[in-house]
This record gives structure tokens, C-alpha cells and sequence, in this order.
């Protein structure tokens, strides 16, 4: 076939739509292009030009799914289903066909002119009258049918089973005669098209467990219905057009805008492939009448072109001007009217029409309830049940439960839209308690709900958590696994004491690779650091899943898909125990811990200190064991470290009523006293016990933590507020008890912070923290001290709401209470506080194989160890642990349900200047313990074995121990340059201050063109260097990146680098933001490690690309300025060129 095809402008009028074209079809007769929309509107666009024409709706508000023009009519069907009508093509109806069930689709040709056929989910076939749409014959099928298809003798039908069947198109049943049936794919029949003797078809098969697209476009023998060769299209189709008066003539097209015109009888003919210039994907497709046009929808409204007629003919679809086009009949010009105070209204008149309105609808076109228009609304029963009448006026009062909901609309229009960074200007000026008018006490207030990270096509990052967080203190990400932990985080984070242990414990040289105190000094460091920048716990997430399956607790694992009805009251309060618990085995350095409580009567201040945590928290009380038949006593050590609470209960109703306050209840817990069986060994008898804790007020401890162990309505009604008072206080006092004697002394407790868990009517539940910040205390302009943290919504809160528990969809689940008297008696001067910086100069691999041949880096010495404002360049490459979780909906679109997770794997950091300017000091592969589920090994490099001890011929290093070096390099105020490091910080889970960042990404990068550059490109224009031609080296990347800063600063110094800029992006878009292919070479760069002895400084580098020595960029000086690593106290900010810049403050472009 030698039909050659040139592909020309878009027609782009349907651009303001901003949504798919999801159908298709060439009038034959006249010079227009017949489009369907997403919302369910057909559309005329006539000429090349898309001159907008007729426009109607075809039933629904979902989109048209179905699309056919032919001599006089227009037939469509929408994805709803609600049913197949034809219109004339000026826009009126003339008949539409509802069925009792939805319909699936319907023939885009007729059998002998007057017989077109349907499909529904009954499942059933209708054959109808093409001329009234009444039916003729209905008869049952199989499975539901997709496409439906006549030939010259049969009805073709692609079934949601996989199977194409052939049915006598007069009668609609299984044919008779031969063969009526093949498996065409396994997973569904995408695209259905016949031709003669043979139909083609394009689908799914399943291959482990998921649907992939068949690479073939199958071929099928009509009178056998056996396959011939098929034709191969490795893109995956997606959809089939046949070639008219080409009787092989067929086009294939891909998602991603790849055309094949393709003769089948000689489809290894290669020559008739075609892309189509696209950023999104095809969404329809259609062939004209003689095959000279072809056209594609896309999913932004654009339809894209492609002809074979010459360049000098007429651009004419069909070859031939047709008929005359149908314009929508222009509205008469209302008559000119001199408007004063006394002209009555009805002067305006009404406009003169002799034809039929296309406002009335044939009966068949109406809903199916025959109700244009809800109905008003009904009065509530209770009202009637009232109502009284006087003078032909009904009133009634109003009952209590319908009380606040009078004249509201609920706001639903921004529930579920998420606000992203990409978006911002449109609702900028809603506040997150606006979203929601419904102030009733039974309903959650906004700012309690569950929230939810919303994606856009920019992932994770461009969502706008700014919004939700106005505040100095920083929320917790939802996106990971065990985030319902995060709440206890915020809880850890701001009780003082555990928080400066916490940071301690990360100086010290922890051995454990997975340690919950080291996690959470890490958070700690990180929510200090943010300053209301948003963070996430992942990597503490990740050790609470694997310490709790290592011990068998996967009851405290929150894998994301819990039912509805999950308790995380009891979730959290269970994890609180086992999160104490390793923080006071993996703090304990016995007989090395340091002493925080320093008390004048304590008989032996020599002896070896407890674990610093259980300093803290641990209630070292003895346990008095009465006998009730013999009276004999004994005494047992007892050590806890939270206080469950216990509920009073009446055993008898003779019995006086129990104390309900809150002080009586918590010292009746600390104090605990029960009763129990068992064989007493004085008496020899099988007696009843009582036993009840002993603990003087003095050695209660610093921080007292309370499971609130709210299991029943009982024990929650205690908790509610009542008119006269409230259960929970800013401060309590508690009593302990010696020899069954009060203690005369009692301590005084302060509330610090709870986690509350927040159940709405549908049993839907999530946890909230609400901490009173040591921060914020007397500071003005605020309602309290007190803050809720739900998640990475922040909020103040006045104290009075945070005490009050108004309804049962508040719960308490965990209280901490720090002790007033001896909070100024800690002493926190034993503890380190400060990382060893010798960590870098530490050869910390783990692997047993490695290669001493492929080592790149050489650690620092001693006199190298960084100072403020050294420069150090970084990259990372990550592999995924857990693959993207996404829900695809039946129009088509998808929502991400939760992001791939990614895991650090290999972190590479340079030298920023000196002598050694670009050679590595830390290239670290990651060593983990967990399932990789992909490498991602073209866009990281990593390989199967690199990350495993036994098998990886690099430097391996524990995830701790990278993530220390990383965290003295932050610490010491070194400034990191590399490409896109906001998103690797992320994912490392460390936060660095901006103003010890430069990102490349940020400096070339120009606000009015929305378009950020990769470093490959980059990389090509700017160095003329060519990188990531096989996979992604972070060593290559992080030296780029550096090189790249040095041309930024060149450039700023001789005052041109707004002119280069501007250059870039002209450049950039001429050759698609990507360098193009080397000539006569795969790499003009080198993949293979060489020896740290070998490399090169910077300074070095060769220029690689000679396509562009006449570019002004070639003219890049990279000379150093400064001989020395390290910057001196005369030094830049960044140790460059002597002088101080700070490039965050540059303006704005």
C-alpha cells in the first residue's frame, strides 16, 4: 500500500472543554468532524479549522462512548448507558431507544440499510429499526457484548468474556452453520473491526495475575472464525480502524500516539509508521470516507490530523465539498426598545417560531421517572405531628433535632478536591474550617476529620500542604504504611524529656539495625528542623513493621486496608506498651546509663541507673499480696511503665456509689487493687487474694503515661462534659500509697498531651494528637498553648477544646502527664548531644565481596571534616518496596490510591571544592533487610545482588549509619548542591534547612515558562557533556549538578546569565528538552567505577558535545577560586569567588 500520510496542524477549539475526546466520526457527505466530549455533548466541527457548529447531549452526564454520522443522521451513545438515539444534523432528535437495562453498545453500520443492533447488560442483543428506533427482536446472549459489528452476512459480536461471536443478523442467534465462536483474548476485546471476509480484533490477555495488552492485532477467518497471522504493533494497540476502498487497508494506533498504516496482506512493510506530537493519550480515532483524513482525539481536547491528499488540492475530508454545512439557527435581534421608569414589561414580547423546538423532547427522550425537576421538598413528619391551624395558617415549633439545619445548603463542591501547589490562586481564599457549615455537636468538626493526600499528575509533592498547616510546628504524611502511629510520634516528639533522650540516643553508636529510639530521634531532629514544613516518619513507620513481625505482633501492623469497624484506640494503646517497652531495652546501656534524676535522700547514688527511659516512665512500685483466710503477706516487685486505667463498677446495688472523678480513677488505676483465687502456700488452702500496689508520692515518676482504656459506652460516658463541669483538668493530683496507708504528701501532674481517637456515625475512625507545645507556652497572639495534630493538618486550639470531650465521636486513648516539682530536677548534662563527625572518615561497608577495584570514593581525613558553608554535591538512587496502588474507573480515568514506596539504595556526596573538587567522599550502597519489588534499575542502576552482604562487590552500609553521615553533614551546616534533592530528602526522610540547599533544578529555571529542566538536558546544553545514556550513576549526576552550579555562579559574575537562560528554553523546546542521540557512538561517557586515585577534578572535565561549540555556553570559565576545601571565615556563603551571595534571594523570574 503506498498511500503516504503527513500529519498537520490540530484543530484545538475543543480546548476549552480541558477534558478527553472520547469519540469520533467523519460525516460523509459534508466537510465536518462529528466529536464527542466527556460530558456527554456530540459536537460539529467543520473544515481543517474546527469551526464550531451544532452541538447536543446524548442522555447522561457521562461520556459519549459510541459516535457514528451518516447521509442525514448522527447516532450516538454515552457511557451511562440511558440509550442510543440518532439526530439530525442540525441537532434535533428523532427517535431514542431506552431499554429496561443499560446499554453497552451498538452497530456502527446497518444490515440491508433499515436493521441496526444493540447491546445491553440483561445481558441481551436488540435489533432495532434504524428509521424509528422502535425494536424488532430481542434475544438473549451470552455474556454482555463491547462492540458489535455487521459484515456482508453476519452479526459480529466482541463479548466481555474475551469471545467474538458470530449471530444471523435476522434473527440475532448463534449462528448455525460452522464454527459461530473463538477465544479472541483472554481479559476483553478492546477494539472490534471487519472487513470482507476477515475482522480483526485488539485486547487484553492476563500474564500473572494482571491484564496486559495483547502487542498484536489478532486476524480472523469471518467463515471458519479461525486465526490468521497476526499482525505484530509492540506499542499495544488500542485502537482499529479499517482503510476504506483499501480493501487490507488497516490503522493501528497506541495510547501514546503511535499510527501504523498497515497493508495486511504485506504487513512487514515497516514504512507506514507515524507519531503523533501529543502530551497525553489517544482517546478516539476515525477514518473518512475515502481515507484521506484520518483523525485522533486526545484527553485534553485537541484533535489531531493526518492526511494524504497533495499539498496543493483543496483540504476537503472526503475529497469533495458535499453538502452545504447545517449552522445552528441564529436567535433574532430583539427590537430596539426606549427603556423609561413606566414601560411595562410585557413590551419585550416573546420571539415567532413555525418549527419544532428543540426543547420538545420525544417521550422516549424524557427520564425514565417522567420528572424534569426534583420534587419540593417534604415535611418532616414530626412537624405534621404538631402542626396546628389558625386562619388557614399551619405552625408548628421546631423540634429539637431539627434545630441549627434551617435554610443550609451543605457545601460539597471542594469535598473532594485536593488542593495541589500547581493550582493555587483559585481557592486560595477559603480557610479549611470554611469548607464545612455543619456545627452540630454530633457531627466531627472539620478539622478533626480524616484527611486524605490527594495526587496530581505531579505527584506527592505538588499537593498544597501549606493549607492545611499554618503553624511553627510540623505535621506528619499519611501516604505510608503505619502512619497511625503518627499521632504517638507528635505525643513522644513534644513531651521534653523524651524528646532530648531520643536525640541523645542517635549520637550514640547504636548496633541495632532496627531501633525504635534511633527512629525517633531521627523524627525528633527532623520536626526541630522543619519549622512547620511538612514531614513524614517513614523510615520509623518501616521499623515498627518489622520489629512487630519479628515478634509476632502483626495486630499492631496498619497494612491500609482495615475494614471499617477498626478500633485504633485499642491499636494505638497496644502499640504505646510496645513502643515503651524497646525504647527502654534498646536505651538501656546498663551498668554505663546516665543518672537524669539527681535526689537528695536516695540511699546510694553509685549504684548502676535503671534504662533512661524507665528513669522516666517506669513506676517501680511493690505489690502486697494478702491472704484473705490466713492473713499471711508477701510482697512482690513490680515495674510498669504505663498505667492502664481502671473504671469504677457498683458490684451490688447496696454498695455506696464509686468516685467518677478523674483524680479518684487514675490513682485507683496507678494503685490497682483487685482480687483473685489461687492456693495460698501458708494456709495450704485454695483462698482468695488481695493485691494492690505500693508506691510512695516521692518516687512516682517524671512522666506518667495513661492508656485511657475507654472500652464501652460505660466507660465513655465519664468521660463526656456535662453543664457543670468537665472530666478532664489542666492538672491533677495524685497521691500514692504506703502499708495501705494514703501518702500525706501528694504530686502534682500536668497534662502534656493526648492521643484522642476521632469516630464519625459510620464507624469510619483515625487518631489525632492534641499536645500542649513547650514552644508555644506564653507566647502571645495564640489561644493557648495547645495544638491538634491530625496527621499534617495543624491547628490552635483554645484549652477549653482541647480538655472537652462534647460527644462520643471524640475518644481518649492515651494521656501524658509530666510532674511539676521535679521537671527543673532532670539533669540532661550526661547525655550526648552531639554526633561524631569521625563517621566520615570510616570505612562502614558490610559487604563481604566487595570489589577494592570499583571503590570511587576516598573518605575524608581529618583536617577535611566539614565546616559551615562547605560544599558538598549530592545524589541518590532509590529502588521501589512497594508498587504503586492505583483505582481505575470505568470512563477511563484513575486516581492514585497510594504511591509507590521507595527506599534508599545507593547515596553518593563530592567535594565541592579544593584540590579533590568533585571526588567522591561517601558512596554508600544501602543494605536492606526487606523484599525489593523493583529495582528501577534503568533509572538507578542498581542490580540484584548490589544491595545484598553476601553478594555485592560495593561499599555497603547499613541505612543508620548513611543516614548519620547525612545528618553530621546537615548538622555541621554544609550546603548541598544537586538536581531535584527536595524529592530525595523526602524520600531519605531527613529534612535540610532551604538556605543550605542549592537546587540546579530551581537555578535554571524561568517561573513564566512552568517548565523545569532535567539534568540530562542540562547536562548536554550547559557542559556539553553527555550523561545517563545506559542507566543513572549518582557520582555522574552529583558531579553535573556541581558543574552546573559553577557555570550558575560564571554566569552571574559576568552578568549574562539571564540572556543564557532565556537561550535554554528557546533551545529547550526546539529540540524537545532532550539532548539528542550522539552520532556514531551509544556514550561518549564511561559507565565502568574507576579508582578515587583516578579521578579528576572538575576543572578537567572535557567539553563533550562539539555539536554546540558555537554556543554561547562553551565560553563557561570553571576556575576555582579556592584552593582549599573548606570555607575560611572570609569565604562566600558557599565557599566560591570570595564574595557573599546567597542564591535563594535571588528575584524572581
Amino acid at each position: 500500500m503506498s498511500t503516504a500520510y503527513q500529519i498537520i496542524n490540530p484543530i484545538a477549539t475543543l480546548h476549552d472543554y480541558a477534558q478527553p475526546v472520547t469519540a469520533l466520526s467523519f460525516d460523509p457527505v459534508s466537510d465536518t468532524l462529528w466529536s464527542g466530549t466527556n460530558a456527554g455533548t456530540v459536537i460539529a466541527l467543520h473544515t481543517i479549522h474546527g469551526l464550531r457548529g451544532v452541538s447536543f447531549p446524548v442522555g447522561g452526564v457521562l461520556p459519549v462512548k459510541q459516535l457514528v454520522a451518516g447521509d442525514n443522521y448522527v447516532r450516538a451513545l454515552g457511557v451511562e448507558g440511558e440509550g442510543v438515539g440518532s439526530w439530525a444534523k442540525g441537532g434535533m432528535n428523532k427517535w431514542f431507544f431506552r431499554s429496561t437495562s443499560t446499554l453497552t453498545a451498538f452497530s456502527g453500520n446497518t444490515y440491508t440499510s433499515n436493521v441496526l443492533a444493540a447491546s445491553t447488560t440483561a445481558p441481551e442483543l436488540v435489533l432495532l429499526n434504524a428509521m424509528t428506533g422502535n425494536p424488532v427482536r430481542v434475544a438473549p446472549s451470552s455474556s454482555v457484548a463491547t462492540h458489535l459489528q455487521f459484515s456482508h452476512s453476519t452479526l459480529l459480536a466482541a463479548l466481555a468474556d474475551g469471545y467474538v461471536r458470530a449471530y444471523d443478523p435476522r434473527t440475532a442467534l448463534l449462528r448455525e452453520n460452522g464454527e459461530n465462536s473463538v477465544l479472541a483474548h483472554s481479559s476483553g476485546v478492546q477494539d472490534l473491526q471487519t472487513s470482507g471476509n476477515y475482522f480483526y480484533t485488539i485486547g487484553w490477555s492476563n500474564r500473572r495475575g494482571h491484564d496486559i495488552p495483547d502487542p498484536l492485532v489478532k486476524v480472523y477467518d469471518l467463515r471458519t472464525m479461525r486465526p490468521l497471522p497476526p499482525i505484530p504493533f509492540q506499542d499495544g494497540p488500542a485502537f482499529i480502524d479499517i482503510l476504506p476502498k483499501h480493501s487490507s487497508g488497516l490503522v493501528v494506533t497506541s495510547a501514546q500516539g503511535l499510527v501504523n498504516v498497515v497493508d495486511v496482506s504485506d504487513y512487514s512493510n515497516v514504512s507506514g509508521f507515524y507519531q503523533l506530537e501529543t502530551t497525553s493519550y489517544i482517546s478516539s480515532t476515525a477514518v473518512s470516507s475515502n481515507g484521506s483524513f484520518l483523525a485522533f482525539g486526545d484527553a485534553l481536547g485537541a484533535v489531531h490530523l493526518m492526511t494524504a491528499i497533495a499539498e496543493d488540492a483543496e483540504p476537503l475530508f472526503n475529497g469533495f465539498e458535499g453538502q452545504p454545512i447545517e449552522w445552528a439557527d441564529a436567535p433574532e435581534a430583539p427590537a430596539d426598545i426606549t427603556w423609561t421608569k413606566s414601560t411595562p414589561l410585557n413590551s419585550i414580547g416573546m420571539p415567532h417560531y413555525n418549527t419544532l423546538l428543540l426543547s420538545s423532547w420525544t417521550p422516549q427522550f424524557l427520564p425514565r421517572s417522567g420528572v424534569l425537576s426534583p420534587p419540593p421538598p417534604k415535611i418532616p413528619p414530626q412537624v405534621l405531628s404538631t402542626m396546628k391551624m389558625n386562619d388557614n395558617i399551619a405552625y408548628a415549633a421546631l423540634p429539637k433535632e431539627l434545630r441549627g439545619r434551617r435554610n443550609r445548603v451543605p457545601v460539597t463542591a471542594a469535598k473532594d478536591q485536593g488542593r495541589f501547589r500547581s493550582g493555587k490562586g483559585r481557592r486560595d481564599d477559603l480557610e479549611l474550617e470554611a469548607l464545612s457549615i455543619d456545627d452540630s455537636v454530633e457531627e466531627v468538626p472539620r478539622i478533626y476529620r480524616k484527611v486524605e493526600i490527594e495526587y496530581s499528575k505531579f505527584g506527592v509533592e505538588d499537593f498544597d500542604f501549606g493549607f492545611y498547616n499554618k503553624t511553627p510546628y510540623s505535621g506528619l504524611e499519611t501516604h505510608i504504611l503505619n502512619s497511625y502511629t503518627n499521632s504517638m510520634l507528635q505525643v513522644m516528639h513534644y513531651t521534653f524529656p523524651i524528646r532530648r533522650l531520643a536525640k541523645s540516643h542517635i549520637t550514640t553508636n547504636c548496633p541495632r539495625e532496627h531501633c525504635l529510639l534511633c527512629e525517633l530521634g531521627f523524627v525528633a531532629r527532623m520536626l526541630e528542623d522543619a519549622g512547620g514544613t511538612n514531614c513524614q516518619g517513614g523510615n520509623f513507620c518501616k521499623t515498627v513493621g518489622v520489629l512487630a513481625q519479628s515478634q509476632n505482633q502483626i495486630e499492631l501492623i496498619d497494612y491500609g486496608r482495615e475494614p471499617t469497624e477498626v478500633d485504633y484506640a485499642h491499636m494505638i494503646q497496644s502499640f504505646h506498651r510496645f513502643l515503651v517497652d524497646h525504647l527502654s531495652l534498646e536505651g538501656n546501656s546498663f551498668p554505663h546509663n546516665p543518672r537524669l534524676i539527681h535526689q537528695p535522700f536516695q540511699e546510694d547514688t553509685h549504684s548502676p541507673a535503671a534504662a533512661p527511659i524507665t528513669q522516666l516512665l517506669g513506676i517501680d512500685a511493690k505489690n502486697v499480696i494478702t491472704c484473705i483466710s490466713c492473713k499471711a503477706v508477701r510482697e512482690k516487685e513490680n515495674m510498669t511503665h504505663v498505667v492502664d486505667m481502671v473504671y469504677p463498677r457498683r458490684l451490688t446495688p447496696s454498695d455506696p456509689p464509686p468516685a467518677t472523678d478523674f483524680a479518684s480513677i487514675l490513682r485507683a488505676s496507678l494503685i490497682r487493687q483487685m482480687t483473685y483465687k489461687a492456693t495460698c502456700q501458708t494456709c495450704k488452702q485454695f483462698a482468695t487474694f488481695s493485691s494492690r500496689r505500693s508506691i510512695p508520692s516521692s518516687e512516682l515518676p517524671p512522666v506518667l503515661a495513661v492508656n485511657a482504656s475507654v472500652y464501652n459506652e460505660d466507660n465513655l460516658k465519664l468521660w463526656l462534659d456535662n453543664r457543670q463541669s468537665r472530666f478532664l483538668s489542666p492538672s491533677v493530683e495524685v497521691r500514692g500509697e504506703v502499708d495501705g496507708v494514703d501518702d500525706a504528701m501528694g504530686v502534682v501532674y500536668e497534662l502534656r498531651a493526648m492521643v484522642v481517637q476521632i469516630m464519625t456515625k459510620e464507624r469510619h475512625s483515625h487518631l489525632v494528637a492534641i499536645v500542649r507545645v513547650p514552644e508555644a507556652e506564653g507566647q502571645p497572639n495564640l489561644k493557648s498553648a495547645w495544638f491538634l495534630f491530625n496527621d499534617f493538618v495543624v491547628r490552635n486550639i483554645s484549652e477549653e477544646e482541647a480538655l472537652s470531650f462534647p460527644s462520643t465521636w471524640k475518644v481518649p486513648a492515651i494521656l501524658y502527664f509530666e510532674r511539676v516539682d521535679v521537671r527543673q530536677q532532670l539533669d540532661y548534662s550526661s547525655l550526648p548531644d552531639q554526633l561524631d563527625p569521625s563517621i566520615l572518615s570510616l570505612d562502614t561497608s558490610i559487604s563481604v565481596n566487595r570489589d577494592e577495584n570499583i571503590i570511587r570514593h576516598e573518605c575524608l581525613r581529618f583536617e577535611e571534616l566539614p565546616k559551615p558553608g562547605t560544599l558538598v554535591a549530592i545524589d541518590a538512587e532509590f529502588v521501589s518496596m512497594q508498587q504503586e496502588e492505583t483505582e481505575y474507573r470505568s470512563d477511563g480515568t484513575n486516581r492514585v490510591i497510594r504511591p509507590a514506596r521507595l527506599s534508599l539504595a545507593r547515596v553518593s556526596v563530592l567535594r565541592g571544592d579544593g584540590p579533590k573538587e568533585g571526588v567522591p567522599f561517601i558512596d554508600d550502597h544501602i543494605h536492606t533487610s526487606e523484599v525489593i519489588v523493583d529495582y528501577l534499575t534503568e533509572f538507578s542502576g542498581i542490580k540484584f545482588g548490589d544491595l545484598d552482604p553476601h553478594l555485592s562487590r560495593y561499599t555497603l552500609t547499613p541505612l543508620k549509619l548513611v543516614y548519620k553521615k547525612l545528618r553530621v553533614l546537615v548538622d555541621r551546616g554544609c550546603i548541598f548542591i544537586g538536581h531535584g534533592l527536595s524529592k530525595d530528602f523526602r524520600i531519605i526522610n531527613i529534612f535540610v534547612p532551604p538556605d543550605q540547599v542549592i537546587d540546579t533544578v530551581d537555578l535554571y529555571f524561568l517561573r513564566t515558562r512552568q517548565r523545569r529542566l532535567s539534568l540530562r538536558f542540562l547536562s548536554w546544553f550547559v557542559l556539553h557533556e553527555h550523561i545517563q545514556t545506559d542507566t543513572h550513576d549518582s557520582i555522574e549526576d552529583a558531579r553535573s549538578a556541581l558543574r552546573l552550579y559553577k557555570a550558575y555562579y560564571d554566569f552571574e559574575e559576568r552578568g549574562v546569565f539571564d540572556e543564557k537562560l532565556e537561550e535554554l528554553y528557546r533551545e529547550g523546546k526546539q529540540y524537545n528538552w532532550k539532548p539528542p542521540p550522539q552520532p556514531g557512538a551509544r556514550s561518549n561517557t564511561t559507565r565502568s567505577p574507576v579508582p578515587a586515585a583516578q579521578a579528576s577534578p572538575i576543572a578537567q572535565f572535557p567539553l563533550v558535545n562539539q555539536n554546540f561549540a558555537q554556543s554561547p555556553f562553551n565560553a563557561v570559565n570553571f576556575a576555582i577560586s579556592n584552593p582549599a576545601f573548606f570555607a575560611s571565615p572570609g569565604m562566600g556563603q558557599f565557599g566560591v569567588g570570595g564574595q557573599s551571595q546567597n542564591w535563594n534571594n535571588q528575584r524572581h523570574r
